[in-house]
């Protein structure tokens, strides 16, 4: 008999009890996410770093320039991301109907600021624009075929090297940015640049700057980033 009653007891019981606990889990599931969603941005957020890939597909496709490139990144609110970067560009360039050569190699910086306008900041997802401010300060090679004197038939070498110059310039930046796991993230963008101010050489301008691109007044970049937050 008491077997019986025990049984009964504990069927009761446990009807009773599980509706009770699966009602209050998705009660307090619901109250975490509601919870999650009006909670405030942390004032400072994490630190993260992350490398170009762009650049290291350039390098190993043989192109005529290249860059490798890393960055740091400051996070405040999830909002304001002040960013600082620094690479090595290089080119070894020959032109195939001139024959003209440049070479060059050197290190390049930029520092920045981006800005998120993603709402949802807890998804790890951001759409952000931003401002860079890049410099750089290198040494490049030029040469051209010799010359031929018209009237005596001499020959003379146009080689010049180690020309030393510098340039700045500022950058637009618009990306996006996608959370694959927990602190691994991806991320793209595309950069307009505007060349600010360059020191220039009598023999000529430099064919290639390190983190700026081909000599012009202006430039389109881009660049495809994994990033890690530490």
């Amino acid at each position: 008999m008491y077997p019986k009653i025990l049984k009964y007891f504990f069927i009761a019981v446990i009807s009773l009890v599980l509706p009770t606990t699966l009602f209050a889990k998705k009660n307090t599931d619901k109250k975490e996410t509601i919870d999650l969603s009006q909670e405030k941005a942390p004032v400072f957020a994490g630190v993260s770093v992350s490398a170009d890939l762009v650049g290291a597909v350039m390098k190993f496709a043989n192109s005529d320039y290249s860059q490798m490139e890393v960055a740091a990144r400051l996070n405040f609110r999830e909002k304001y991301f002040p960013v600082f970067e620094m690479g090595y560009g290089s080119s070894d360039y020959e032109g195939a109907e001139t024959g003209n050569t440049f070479k060059t190699q050197a290190p390049y910086f930029r520092v920045g600021l981006d800005y998120n306008f993603t709402k949802k900041w807890w998804k790890g997802n951001r759409l952000y624009a931003g401002i860079r401010y890049g410099f750089t300060s290198f040494k490049y090679d030029i040469s051209s075929p010799d010359f031929i004197d018209p009237v005596w038939g001499t020959e003379y070498p146009f080689v010049f090297k180690d020309i030393s110059a510098n340039a700045h310039w500022g950058e637009v930046v618009f990306g996006i940015e996608t959370r694959i796991w927990k602190f691994f993230h991806i991320g793209w963008n595309v950069r307009y640049k505007a060349r600010l101010g360059t020191k220039k050489s009598p023999i000529g301008d430099p064919w290639y700057i390190p983190g700026y691109g081909k000599y012009g007044n202006s430039c389109l970049g881009g660049t495809f980033n994994i990033i890690f937050d530490i």
